[in-house]
């Protein structure tokens, strides 16, 4: 690439790209198809008793075996959100009053609340500075006689570190449920994440890069518990003969015909999707080193052998910058065309949900105390999490997805504003 020497758009000058990004979800005509035969069968449901002759014809249950079998697992149950695959995995997995269940302080709310949906306490931990997911030491300090589940999450599709993950599950007998939201496709050591994980739970929700618009799958290698997680799913009944009975406490957290039968167009082109952004990445990353290194993919980990790259991050070094901050540059990103934000993320003990305990309806307190109403998390301090601001970019996926012009484009940008920060 050759130094663009035009002002930055920000100061007045033309943006470096022009072209549009794809469209996101992608679909096409055999989404209309998949939504149109469901339509014709007058089977819309995924209830097992409008499938009692076939199971096999049910689309849910495909999308399911499909799933799974694209991970390299046994079983898959498919659920209405990545809450719901949440909520689901730690029930299986024995969740329950009084429990402590270890998560990352930086995550999505819905990685603790399920925890405290079923009773149990969430306990936040500190994050690995370099990758933004669950820090092994951290996880191994908070470790207690209460500690039931270790729940690292796969943070924008780069793995946790399941190597030291796996050794601290293994020594203390805790098992490890993933929620692998990001992850779809992500790869450890050759192996897809869910193999390293009891249960996985995964998002299929509009920005998720296999979507019906909503939905969620539970994975595990494990009959037993893929039985208990169907049985919590659709009211308490079992499967084959108990298909019919209320057999335990359960919910009916069942994705439609609908969801699944155009989850199973979309898995079909999961490969494709990350080869595409794999190739981009792999481009971005020479000219970022050319550069001089200030900005760099969460890719220099071997162990990780492919990654989903959702919601791409950027790992920001001030130092190597300029010192222009992360903000700064990402204004100036944007305006040339390339959507960009410095992520200020703020861990979840500080959420008001946690803060101020509010886990009872406005006005309507528990006779009895919630367990983690013991817990003061305005005390808590991740000085890792506390300290991320400034310190990592991300952009929207479709970035990484247009043609190869749209790419030139991309790279055109950020080597125009990099090349330029005396300016910023």
């Amino acid at each position: 690439m050759s130094t663009l020497a035009s002002t930055l758009a920000i100061r007045g000058g033309s943006p470096a790209r022009t072209l549009p990004f794809p469209r996101w979800p992608a679909a096409d005509e055999r989404e209309v198809q998949a939504v149109g035969e469901v339509l014709q069968t007058n089977r819309w449901s995924s209830a097992p008793g409008y499938y009692r002759d076939d199971p096999t014809q049910s689309q849910a249950f495909q999308f399911e075996a499909e799933f799974a079998a694209y991970h390299g697992v046994r079983r898959a149950v498919a659920v209405g959100s990545g809450t719901d695959a949440l909520q689901i995995a730690y029930r299986t997995a024995g969740v329950g009053l009084g429990d402590e269940v270890i998560v990352p302080c930086v995550t999505f709310i819905a990685t603790a609340s399920p925890v405290l949906q079923l009773g149990a306490v969430p306990v936040f931990v500190d994050v690995d500075p370099n990758t933004g997911s669950i820090s092994p030491d951290a996880v191994e300090a908070a470790i207690t006689d209460r500690t039931r589940l270790i729940v690292p999450v796969h943070w924008c599709g780069h793995p946790a570190d399941l190597d030291r993950l796996t050794e601290i599950s293994k020594r203390h007998g805790i098992p490890i449920v993933a929620d692998a939201a990001h992850a779809h496709g992500s790869e450890w050591r050759g192996k897809k994440v869910p193999a390293w994980s009891l249960l996985s739970a995964f998002s299929l929700q509009q920005e998720k890069q296999v979507t019906p618009g909503e939905g969620g799958m539970i994975l595990t290698d494990d009959d037993d518990l893929a039985d208990f997680a169907y049985m919590y799913h659709n009211d308490g009944r079992g499967m084959g003969e108990q298909g019919g009975d209320f057999v335990a406490m359960g919910w009916n957290y069942r994705m439609s015909e609908f969801q699944a039968a155009v989850g199973r167009i979309q898995l079909s082109r999961l490969d494709q999707i990350i080869e595409r952004k794999s190739q981009t990445v792999a481009r971005l990353d020479s000219l970022f080193q050319h550069l001089g290194g200030g900005v760099r993919f969460l890719v220099d980990d071997p162990r990780v052998t492919r990654q989903s790259h959702l919601y791409p991050s950027l790992r920001y070094d001030p130092a190597k910058m300029n010192g222009v901050p992360a903000d700064v540059f990402a204004k100036a990103l944007s305006a040339e065309g390339v959507p960009c934000s410095a992520r200020k993320p703020v861990p979840l003990y500080r959420h008001p949900l946690f803060a101020e305990r509010r886990f009872d309806p406005p006005g309507r307190p528990s006779r009895i105390p919630h367990p983690a109403s013991e817990v003061d998390y305005s005390a808590i301090h991740c000085p890792v999490a506390e300290n991320l601001a400034g310190r990592f970019l991300s952009m929207p996926q479709p970035v990484l997805l247009g043609d190869i012009e749209t790419e030139n484009q991309v790279m055109n940008a950020f080597e125009k504003v990099m090349t330029h920060l005396d300016e910023l």
